[in-house]
């Protein structure tokens, strides 16, 4: 009876201790998906095409995890993974990169890893404010254009094995971090493999009594795949600059980037840069409160690939996927001029409506389409990409649940039909996502 009786306060005070320190965490994701006209990894629908363009998928991704909290100022942070996609033509080779006589992979269809396996500490040294993260992380920022892991895909875009500190007051930060980015392999799990760049930055945000944020950056990228050869990421570059915004300055909204880089790529020296620029304004006393938004997204091409300097801007870490740059999904943030109008809509407080306008070009008809690494060809000299047409809704069926239809059409410009194929394409999204906390 007294064994039974003791077993029964030592479950009872576990019972107590988990209920206060730990929480289970996780969501669950199922998406289907249509493509018409291109997929991953090349445009058009030739027979030689890599893969098919026009797969049927269902893409699905399963998180789990828990917070544990050792106290007030302390906790780990483990959430896993599992990714999955059924009906994609393209296979586990056709993301395989080369790098001197080094391979690795980058799959935007990984199966299993962590998204998240990290330790933090706060109030550190008795300070206020002053905290540290260290382990698996996204290291997103801001808009997620310089750091940003990119969430649409199954598998994150960029996740780091990272050391963090950070000190906050008031509404500001101030984060400087160091660590290495993981492969994307789906047969191996990334946690004890070599990593594929190395990365050092410094990423603040400041507000101001207008509500304006201002947020500079600095951030260093060292590519660690360094075999002879043609190497892909032999990278040692400095992307460094300022994104201020502010979303509600007595009715208009703006976003305003700017960022240089410099350093070497390869055996080339590196200079280039790129900006952003949105402005604005929300009818607040106007049914479903519009939201008029226009500006344009820049990124440097190169005018002569075969000279001593890359011109072409590379975002460092940024994010690529469509709410960025268009959900067709077929842009990166480099050798691009996209002008853009949006049109927001709130139809209901948990409704949402966003419809946008993209014209795409090149910023140098010398440089490629860089998505699909594809030039110009017989002597042509176009630089128009195309227009893009997306419609966007948005639906909080309740605090844990989500639906989610996207549309998007895109009609190829000159630079598409002249060097590649002579057809447009579309793509759509129907998507629901449920999340959970214990």
């Amino acid at each position: 009876m007294k064994k039974a009786t003791s077993t029964f306060f030592i479950l009872l005070a576990s019972h107590t201790l988990l209920a206060k320190d730990f929480s289970l965490i996780g969501d669950i994701r199922e998406r289907f998906e249509t493509l018409d006209g291109m997929n991953k990894k090349l445009y058009g629908d030739a027979a030689s095409l890599i893969g098919e363009p026009d797969d049927r998928l269902i893409v699905s991704r399963i998180q789990l995890g828990f917070n544990y909290r050792f106290s007030s100022t302390a906790k780990l942070k483990v959430l896993g993974y599992y990714a999955s996609v059924y009906g994609w033509s393209l296979g586990y080779d056709d993301f395989k990169k080369i790098s001197g006589n080094e391979m690795y992979y980058m799959d935007p269809q990984e199966d299993f890893d962590f998204a998240d396996l990290y330790i933090e500490a706060k109030k550190l040294f008795g300070i206020s404010g002053l905290s540290t993260k260290f382990g698996r992380q996204s290291n997103r920022y801001g808009d997620k254009r310089i750091l940003g892991p990119g969430n649409w895909g199954n598998s994150y875009g960029w996740l780091w094995d990272l050391a963090k500190i950070s000190y906050k007051f008031d509404d500001n930060f101030i984060d400087a971090f160091y660590g290495q980015t993981k492969d994307k392999d789906k047969h191996c799990l990334s946690l004890f493999r070599k990593h594929v760049y190395e990365g050092i930055g410094i990423y603040s945000h400041f507000k101001t009594a207008q509500n304006t944020a201002l947020e500079p950056f600095v951030v260093y990228k060292n590519g660690l795949y360094t075999g002879s050869g043609n190497g892909q990421n032999t990278e040692k570059s400095y992307t460094f600059g300022l994104r201020v915004y502010n979303a509600d300055l007595n009715g208009f909204n703006y976003d305003f980037t700017y960022a240089k880089a410099d350093g070497t790529i390869k055996t080339k020296n590196y200079d280039a840069y790129a900006y952003v620029a949105k402005v604005g304004y929300r009818f607040k006393n106007i049914k479903y409160k519009p939201n008029i938004v226009m500006g344009q997204i820049y990124a440097s091409g190169d005018d002569n690939p075969n000279d001593n300097t890359v011109k072409t801007f590379r975002t460092p870490f940024g994010g690529t996927d469509g709410s960025l740059y268009g959900r067709m999904d077929i842009m990166k943030w480099s050798n691009l001029i996209e002008n853009i109008v949006e049109l927001h809509l709130e139809l209901m407080q948990t409704t949402h409506v966003k419809l946008s306008f993209h014209d795409f070009s090149l910023a140098d008809s010398h440089d490629q389409w860089v998505y699909y690494k594809k030039s110009n060809i017989n002597g042509n000299n176009e630089d128009e990409l195309g227009q893009e047409y997306d419609a966007e809704l948005k639906w909080k069926y309740a605090e844990n649940l989500e639906f989610q239809a996207i549309y998007a059409y895109f009609d190829a410009g000159a630079f598409v039909t002249g060097n590649i194929l002579d057809n447009d394409a579309q793509r759509l999204f129907l998507q629901m996502h449920y999340s959970f906390k214990e």
